[in-house]
Order: structure tokens, then sequence, then C-alpha cells
């Protein structure tokens, strides 16, 4: 079980780097990819991958005192959210 989520967390980096790059790419004109003309894709990636790894942390975490780091993570998804709601994409 925790090897497939820290394996789930790291997809979701992967995941993230490339729809970064390819938000990237295709907002200043160097290439047109369909889904990632603006930045709704790279939000839900970032949304998924916080939420993975808060998950992730909350599972290995050695004693009480490392819950800042998850709620961290959990902080992010909900801000992330927050702007996807907005229409801030």
């Amino acid at each position: 079980m925790k090897r497939t989520i820290s394996l789930l967390g790291w997809i979701g980096v992967i995941f993230t780097i490339i729809a970064l790059v390819l938000t990237l790419l295709t907002t200043y004109h160097f290439t047109y990819v369909k889904y990632f003309n603006d930045y709704y894709m790279l939000q839900w990636s970032i949304f998924g991958t916080m939420i993975i790894w808060a998950v992730n942390m909350i599972i290995f975490r050695s004693n009480f005192k490392n819950i800042v780091y998850p709620i961290t993570c959990v902080i992010i998804a909900c801000v992330t959210m927050f702007f996807m709601y907005m229409k801030v994409f």
C-alpha cells in the first residue's frame, strides 16, 4: 500500500512537470497542444499531486510533529481548487 501511494506520488510529480512544460510551450506559441492552451490542466495536475503527497506524508509520518507538511499540501490543493473555481486559468 505504501509503495503504491509513493509510486502514485512520483507519477503525479512527473505528470505535473510535463503539464508545466507543455503549458509553457503552448502559452508562448512554440507549439500547440489542445488541452494545454490554458492553465486548467496544470491546475488539475497540481491539485492531484498535492492530495497524493498529503496522503503519502500522513501514512509515512513518524511522529505528530510532522503534521505541518501534509497540511501545507492540502492548503496548496485547496488554493488551486479555489483558483479553478474562480476561473483563473
